[in-house]
């Protein structure tokens, strides 16, 4: 059983409130101490999930191993790699659970996490099933788990290949994602029809932001990338870390394939340079000016895919003459 089914397990018919509290929340040390000091209107009790303490700060994990959280309402949740270093404060109350995972490069030892998964949760599912899910979440236990349940309500339990094909959501590469992707990986035709699918999907300033944040992504990759003919996955694993970029999209940033995918990635490190990155950020800024002042996007996003191609990015303010 993984963490994030334990915790669902947990919580399973209790009358209770549940809140997750995340690294960047500012508020939560002073949030875990309302909760010790009074119980909530609507419930019994509360359960505070510390999704990612090991990223806290040094000052946060001090406070928090300060905290009096023995109310016997109240049930924290503390998911660390660390227990014996950063949680020093262990009374009768806290039991540690371990729950190991594969590696991130482990692909079978994924899928039969994902069958055993699904086994606990009443599914029938076998290699092949497991193998099409993990195709599309990659190493991400909560996406796993979020997937088998909507393969659990839509398919009585019993999903097929096709079920796995109409309802789990491609969590690793997004529409938005594709265009980026199509774009950078100079297939300008394919950028262009994915550009006018997409162009009735979203709003111009939200696929403006997903274009400049794709390159934005792209230039943080190559300052933390060795420049490399091939990346292996403990080298993905590090460049996500390092950058803050999720694993999935740093693999197809370095050409990483995974086993039966139908893309073939390109890596982004042998065709681009620092100096022409920071070009295209910058004519995404201008493009971005128009868009707000009301520019069709389908022929801005034109104008931009047809830059790239003749490689005419040099200087933005060209736009502004048409």
């Amino acid at each position: 059983m993984g963490k994030e089914l334990y915790i669902r397990e947990y919580l399973k018919g209790r009358d209770v409130e549940y809140h997750k509290l995340f690294a960047d929340d500012d508020v939560k040390i002073q949030e875990l101490k309302n909760a010790a000091s009074s119980l909530g209107l609507f419930s019994n009790s509360k359960v505070y999930d510390l999704v990612d303490f090991d990223e806290w700060n040094k000052a946060e994990k001090n406070d928090f191993n300060t905290l009096d959280l023995s109310a016997n309402w109240l049930t924290v949740f503390v998911r660390t790699q660390k227990a014996g270093k950063d949680i020093t404060k262990v009374d009768e109350k806290i039991e540690i659970l371990n729950f190991e995972k594969p590696k991130e490069w482990e692909e079978e030892k994924w899928i039969k996490f994902i069958i055993d998964i699904a086994n606990n949760l009443g599914i029938t599912c076998d290699f092949h099933i497991a193998q099409s899910i993990f195709k599309f979440t990659g190493p991400d236990e909560y996406a796993i788990l979020t997937e088998l349940e909507k393969l659990r309500i839509y398919s009585d339990n019993h999903p097929k290949p096709s079920d796995v094909e109409q309802i789990v959501y491609k969590r690793t590469i997004s529409k938005l994602d594709e265009l980026g992707f199509a774009i950078s990986e100079k297939k300008f035709n394919l950028a262009r029809e994915f550009a006018a699918e997409i162009s009735e999907e979203y709003e111009p300033v939200v696929i403006m932001y997903a274009v400049a944040k794709h390159f934005i992504d792209l230039f943080n990759i190559l300052v933390y990338s060795p420049k490399k003919s091939t990346y292996n996955w403990p080298d993905i694993s590090k460049i996500a870390k390092d950058s803050g970029i999720p694993s999935p999209k740093v693999a197809r940033f370095l050409g990483f394939k995974f086993k039966d995918s139908k893309t073939n990635p390109v890596n982004h490190t042998l065709i681009y340079k620092l100096k022409e990155v920071r070009e295209i950020i910058e004519y995404l800024y201008t493009l971005d000016r128009r868009i707000k002042l009301g520019d069709d996007l389908r022929l801005i996003l034109n104008i931009f895919i047809t830059a790239l191609e003749t490689g005419d990015i040099s200087n933005p303010e060209k736009l502004l003459e048409f």
